[in-house]
This record gives C-alpha cells, structure tokens and sequence, in this order.
C-alpha cells in the first residue's frame, strides 16, 4: 500500500529515514555530487516518493533524468550511492532495492532488518499515572480502553469503538498532525463532532488526554467500570503547599545560578576558531560534526559564536544542510499543518526571530535531546547574547518553569501566538 506522508509510515521504518545516519548520508551525497540547493530540492522530494511508495525504486534512475544540469552529474553513481546508503535499510519496507543495486552492477551488502518494536505484554491494572508514552509502552491494552460510551465516527465515515487510540486519531485528524497549543484544543473539544454528545464527565477526560498527547505531561489514568477516565495527578498537601510557597525572587536568583553554571561549560571562542582555521564559515561544519555526534559542549559553544558575530540567520540562509534539518523539523513538528513553501518563507520572513526559534529548539530538543528544562535554559542562554534580540521563552510565574513561546502555523505563514 501507498501512504500519505512521513507520519503514517510504520515507526520502525521512520527511526530510520529521521536517523541521524540518513542525515549524514544525504549529506555525504550532496557534497560527494557537489549539488545546488535547486538539485538536492529534487533529490530530498524524489526520497519522500520512494518511502512513501509513490515510485519504485527500480524508478530511481529514470526519475534522475529529470534532475536539472543531469549533463553534468554522473546519474549512475549517484543512483547507486542513494540505493546503498540511503534506501538499503529499508529494503523490508521497500522490497526491491536489492533488485536495483545489482541492475546498477553493485554488490548486495548484508541486510540489517527492520526490527519492529517489542511492547511489554502487560494488562492495564485499572489505575496508573504517567505520560501516554509511558502507559502505552507498559500495558499493552492500554490504547484499547473505552473513554466514552458511545461510538465515534472516524475519517472515513465509519462508526468505531472510542478507544484511546481511535480517540487520538480523530483529535489529530480534526486538527492535523504535529504542534497543537491550547487554542487548538479548545476548537476541538466546543467543534469536533464527535465531542459534542459527549457527557461532561467525558469531555474532562478527553480534554485531559490530548493535554498529556500535546504536551507529554502526566496524568491519572481510572479505569471505572467499563470506561477510562483521565485526569490531573492529585497532589499532597505537601505539594500544595509547595506550590503555594513559591517564592518568584528565589527563582530568579537559582536562574542566574543555572545561568553562570552554562556560561562556565562554553568552550573558548578562539578553541572553536582555531579548529575553524579563523574561518567564521568553517564554525559551520564544526556545529554539524557535533550534531551528527550529540556533542552537547562542542554544539552550544558553535551556536555561542555564531549568534554573537550575529551570524546564525545567514547560515540558516546559506547552509541547505542546516535549512533541510530545520524544514524536516518543521514538517514533523507541525504535520501536515504548514502548506507552503518554507525556502520562500524563510526568504520573505522579517521575524529573524521565529527562525531562531525553531532551530534552536530542533538542535537542543531533537538532536542533542536536552531535557525540556535544560533545553529552555540554554535557549534562554543563547537568545540573550545579544542586547535586544528578543525572548523565545519566558519564564511561568505561577509554577517556577521556563517554557517556549508558543507559535502558530496558518496555511503558509508561521507566526507567534502571543505578542512578547
């Protein structure tokens, strides 16, 4: 069968096509080919339709025809290079690389298979806290609890069993893959049709479950009777009186704590040149060697120096390995959600901020996967080397936590949800 996009194929086979050894393969490939941002445009698009099974792989070297300056590029070798390095991994899911390597009259290496991920097979005791993540990853039957009492119509008009899993794919489908931020949740929870008939105890189940689905949090999970309610964790008396104990001065003097305790784990700036031969340029190359290697020193020293020489914005211009590592990112993040043309964005966009933003949380969060405090920290840290560059997070008052500015994609403009 064909699929969609990126997010509905199977999760053993999407490790592998957002893994970082794919990342540095297609960037083996583009510089090994010298190709233009207009080629690796094609390329990347050409991928996408081969794991996606909109083309066979035996397609592959007809569709490279049509690659622009063909004339001057080995067709051969740069079809033989993507089957080996980029699509032979996935020859379970593919099914016919094997037959394209040896009709470009290579050899076939040795397969790695998919390996498909082991759940615990454990029943739901009837109560748990915890992350959907973590519930579903323990209790095999989890996703196959009833939240409501009555069936729900799912996106292909029929009625099915409002499960756990059912439920969340119509909350996605009603909003679209990826990001979603309270005011999205709240159009779900007062339009979506199936909510509306929704007793009130059960649309506080809902809402609770696709908080925990957006924002990875917590909650309490109640099987009662035949159905499972979700809601916040309760707390002690201890932490109540915890919370109402926070003292904002005391957060903001163990804030500058953290702060100095970061600026001590920088890197010397002349460190980072000397490696770059005194090339700002070559600072480039150094931040993506240590992405590939989750260098956590190394990348925030890099990102230290770029920002304040206040050249961040124009390598995320220039360098398409960083500007397809944050359209990846984007894409995943945000679904289906984003229509446009994020090069043409990125080129008209004045909000250099946003920009920033975005990459910023992509590096510390996905690639060098900062927990979410440590990652707002350094964010905080880095978007303030520079006087008046503006905030990407803030810091919560009410509970002590840093958190990001949120922002909204609407069709093809990208934008802030409040106004900092």
């Amino acid at each position: 069968m064909a699929f969609d996009r990126k997010q509905d194929l199977p999760e053993e086979v999407r490790d592998i096509i957002f893994s970082e050894e794919i990342y540095q393969a297609n960037d083996s490939l583009f510089q090994k080919f010298h190709l233009d941002r207009k080629q690796i445009e094609f390329i990347l698009n050409l991928l996408d339709a081969v794991y996606l099974q909109r083309i066979e792989p035996l397609e592959l070297p007809q569709k490279l025809e049509e690659i622009s300056r063909a004339e001057y590029i080995s067709l051969r070798d740069l079809a033989m290079d993507i089957a080996t390095s980029i699509l032979w991994p996935l020859q379970d899911h593919l099914g016919s690389v094997d037959r394209l390597i040896l009709r470009l009259g290579g050899k076939i290496p040795k397969l790695k298979p998919i390996r498909k991920r082991v759940f615990q097979k454990k029943i739901f005791p009837g109560q748990a806290t915890g992350t959907i993540e973590k519930i579903t990853e323990e209790y095999d039957d989890f996703k196959t609890l009833r939240l409501s009492s009555r069936k729900i119509i799912d996106k292909d008009g029929k009625a099915v069993s409002p499960t756990v899993d059912n439920w969340l794919k119509d909350y996605v489908h009603f909003l679209g893959a990826g990001f979603h931020n309270a005011l999205d949740r709240a159009k779900y929870l007062a339009k979506s049709p199936n909510v509306l008939p929704l007793s009130p105890a059960e649309k506080e189940s809902i809402r609770y479950l696709v908080i925990a689905y957006d924002d990875k949090v917590e909650m309490d999970f109640l099987l009662d009777g035949a159905l499972l309610k979700v809601s916040e964790p309760v707390q002690s008396e201890g932490q109540l009186k915890n919370e109402q104990a926070i003292d904002v001065n005391q957060i903001v003097e163990n804030f500058k704590k953290k702060l100095l305790s970061l600026e001590s784990s920088i890197l010397p700036e002349d460190f980072i040149l000397s490696e770059a031969e005194n090339d700002p340029k070559k600072v480039r190359n150094i931040l993506w060697n240590a992405l590939g290697l989750q260098d956590k020193e190394k990348t925030t020293s890099c990102l230290k120096l770029l920002i304040k020489r206040k050249n961040l914005d124009l390598m995320l211009k220039e360098d398409v390995r960083f500007l397809n590592i944050l359209k990846r990112f984007v894409n995943i993040r945000y679904g289906g959600k984003y229509d446009g043309d994020l090069d043409n964005w990125l080129n008209k966009n004045l909000d250099k901020l946003i920009v920033r933003r975005l990459f910023l949380e992509m590096v510390l969060v996905e690639k060098l996967r900062l927990d979410s405090q440590e990652a707002m920290l350094w964010a905080f840290y880095l978007s303030n080397l520079v006087a008046g560059a503006g905030q990407i997070v803030y810091l919560d008052e009410d509970d002590g936590q840093l958190k990001w500015r949120e922002v909204q994609v609407n069709g093809e403009n990208i934008s802030w949800v409040d106004n900092l």
